[in-house]
């Protein structure tokens, strides 16, 4: 839970790192939400209760958003690529798993291009 909170926090900071427990902690919860802000849409068929839950799942989406976009980029950025390649996820299908295949990967150790390395807790000057 604090992944996805801090992931909320950083919304439009599209620069820095990210590692894989913040980004698929904050990818995780927000796919739950959707699937179950769809469930229960999906449970009500029609009805002031079925557009409710549709403008709550379109709008919680729209939150969503930025912040996904900024998880992804610095995610990239752990990778040592440039956050760009969110864009790779326009391919359907195949970009998302290429994607996909990537995030699941240890990121850059040390300092890159990017930033420092988020999984180092204490950073000793020299």
């Amino acid at each position: 839970m604090s992944s996805y909170i801090k992931c909320i926090k950083k919304y439009a900071q599209f620069n820095g790192r990210a590692t894989r427990r913040e980004f698929w902690g904050f990818a995780l919860i927000n796919a739950a939400v959707i699937f179950i802000l769809m469930l229960i849409q999906a449970r009500f068929q029609t009805g002031t209760a079925h557009v409710i839950f549709t403008y709550l799942l379109g709008g919680y989406i729209l939150f969503t958003l930025t912040p996904s976009l900024s998880a992804m980029s610095r995610r990239w950025h752990d990778l040592g690529r440039t956050g760009w390649w969110v864009l790779l996820n326009l391919i359907v299908g195949a970009g998302s798993i290429v994607s996909l295949c990537y995030f699941l990967c240890r990121g850059d150790e040390g300092k890159n291009f990017y930033g420092r390395d988020p999984r180092v807790k204490k950073h000793i000057k020299r």
